[in-house]
């Protein structure tokens, strides 16, 4: 049961840092504030950090990440392109990164609820994203006006 719930909390972190590197690669075209760009840039390379850390955990347990969903990739895509067209200020845009940074936090708090029998280093790991992603909001906040 242990070995499950590492493999389920790696793979839902591993979701987790490519849905960021997606969502960061979407928005970074649109970013006309070079502070801004930078931080989402910072954010970029944290989720591919992450994501090598995951999967390099993965392969250790004989496991491989799940195939990105096309479905939620789509979704992601769509969102961006809403959100954006009538709105791309910097505060608009970092808006939505704190949303969906937001969103992140939520979500790998509850997987670390549910799958608490998970050992250390899985644990470690999610904590280690939440962190991150708590930081990028104090950082993002800066571009709210």
């Amino acid at each position: 049961m242990v070995q499950n719930q590492n493999v389920q909390l790696l793979k839902e972190l591993y979701e987790a840092s490519h849905m960021g590197i997606e969502a960061t690669n979407l928005v970074t075209p649109k970013v006309k504030d070079e502070s801004l760009r930078e931080e989402i840039e910072r954010q970029r390379q944290t989720y591919k950090g992450l994501a090598v850390k995951t999967e390099r955990m993965l392969a250790e347990a004989g496991e491989t990440p799940d195939a990105e969903s096309a479905m939620k990739k789509a979704m992601l895509w769509g969102s961006v392109q809403m959100n954006t067209l009538m709105d791309s200020s910097p505060t608009h845009i970092a808006e939505m990164m704190i949303n969906g940074t937001t969103m992140g936090i939520v979500d790998m708090t509850k997987k670390l609820n549910q799958l608490d029998e998970a050992d250390a280093g899985a644990k470690k790991l999610a904590e280690e994203f939440i962190r991150g992603q708590q930081k990028s909001i104090e950082i993002l906040k800066q571009h709210l006006s």
